[in-house]
């Protein structure tokens, strides 16, 4: 018997690693995406990576927002947005939208667009292995999209105090956003792993049923190689390999009792002082929703208060719920602790939603002697736990709870 990948979530062995133009592959056991390619796998990628690309070119050459108020008016771009949190000291804050809104999209859309132009120019890629590796750790940095939602947040916030108007920008970003969801859905790693390094090879295995580890093999968790028990470098991306990530869950703890740390003050400290004339009214996440509430902005206090304070908390607890369920005696329900497992790495990054939030308004609403906006020392912890909480769930394997459910079950038997 052969086998050419294992599923990434469950272990468990798949015969094929790569679909067909067309079609997908999931894992029988868990229904994960092993690979999903579309039907065009190599124009669609280019065509709509250098559209988003000029989208998000354009989104940073002209106004993106303006904000009105008592005979003044303010005029926002994504640079001013940079530029203002900088100017308040929060240099980090300024770093991270601009990494994560800019740099980590542009750079995952610039290698598509350059690895799949090669291929159509039949050249080889030069650093193909490099340019795959980084798609693959990049792709969970991609805050396009919470972006969008924050700003969207921050227009309820704003219209009920100013007139707010939207450029050329706003309308460019709205596409690139888009553009860039539609890119990462049609481009396949399993495939352009295959089409630029090499195909995955057909390993024997005694039992195509059991796990890839129970076989004696381990899952290149980057490029999807089944390497023997005894390799510590996948031959294929050249990348130290690991049965499983963090096995004794110590770095998944560290970064969960962080997290926790920072929280407290996230939560107790404010997250933005509103400066209206001439006096101050520092708000904390909570003080915002109970504002919203008051003000029957009911679904934004929903969303602010899901996002920005449930979510959070839940993600923290499920974590600690998966560290505690692969160590107790107890045999949980794999498929219900993955979907877990699933829903909190989804969820995690869209608490960012406040961050964004606060960054925006920072940006926009700048009056001097009128009204101006600052934010508050808990921006920078709340964006430390949404951080801590994102590595803290990258570095749970959860092939660790089907490793676990296999072993209660032997001791039980």
């Amino acid at each position: 018997m052969t086998a050419q990948t294992a599923c990434e979530e469950c272990d468990h062995l798949i015969d094929n690693a790569v679909a067909d133009d067309g079609e997908a592959i999931h894992c029988p056991r868990c229904h994960h995406h092993i690979s999903v390619v579309h039907k065009a796998p190599l124009f669609a990628p280019i065509a709509y990576a250098s559209a988003a690309i000029m989208m998000l070119v354009a989104s940073l050459m002209y106004s993106f927002m303006s904000f009105a108020s008592a005979g003044h008016s303010v005029t926002m771009n994504f640079a001013q947005t940079v530029r203002s949190l900088i100017a308040y000291g929060y240099n980090e804050l300024a770093l991270l939208l601009f990494v994560t809104l800019v740099i980590f999209p542009l750079g995952f859309l610039a290698i598509i667009f350059y690895l799949h132009g090669a291929m159509i120019l039949n050249k080889k890629p030069f650093a193909a292995r490099t340019c795959l590796l980084m798609l693959q750790h990049s792709k969970h940095w991609l805050m396009v999209d919470v972006f969008l939602i924050g700003i969207l947040v921050s227009l309820v916030k704003v219209m009920g105090m100013a007139d707010v108007g939207f450029g050329l920008s706003f309308w460019a970003f709205c596409l690139f956003t888009i553009l860039l969801v539609k890119t990462t859905i049609v481009t396949d790693l399993p495939w352009l792993w295959q089409q630029l390094v090499s195909p995955a090879k057909a390993v024997e295995v005694n039992d195509v049923q059991r796990s890839a580890y129970a076989n004696d093999y381990q899952l290149c968790h980057y490029c999807g190689h089944l390497n023997h028990l005894a390799e510590s470098v996948c031959p294929r991306c050249h990348h130290q390999t690991h049965a499983r990530k963090d096995p004794n869950l110590d770095r998944v703890l560290a970064f969960l009792i962080a997290s926790v740390v920072l929280y407290i003050p996230a939560n107790v400290l404010p997250i933005m002082d509103t400066s209206l004339l001439g006096g101050s009214d520092p708000a904390t996440i909570m003080g915002g929703v109970i504002l919203l509430w008051q003000l029957k902005s009911y679904p934004v206090a929903m969303v602010i208060f899901i996002a920005s304070v449930m979510v959070p908390l839940a993600k923290m607890v499920a974590i600690a719920w998966l560290a505690y369920s692969v160590k107790s005696t107890r045999n949980y329900d794999p498929q219900r602790q993955l979907k877990l497992y699933r829903l909190t790495e989804f969820v995690g990054r869209w608490s960012m939603i406040d961050v964004f939030v606060v960054a925006i308004l920072a940006a926009l609403i700048r009056i001097d002697g009128l009204i101006v906006i600052y934010p508050g020392p808990a921006t920078v912890s709340f964006a430390g736990v949404v951080i801590l909480t994102m590595i803290s769930a990258m570095s749970f394997d959860p092939r660790l709870i089907w490793d676990d459910s296999h072993i209660k079950e032997n001791n039980r038997s």
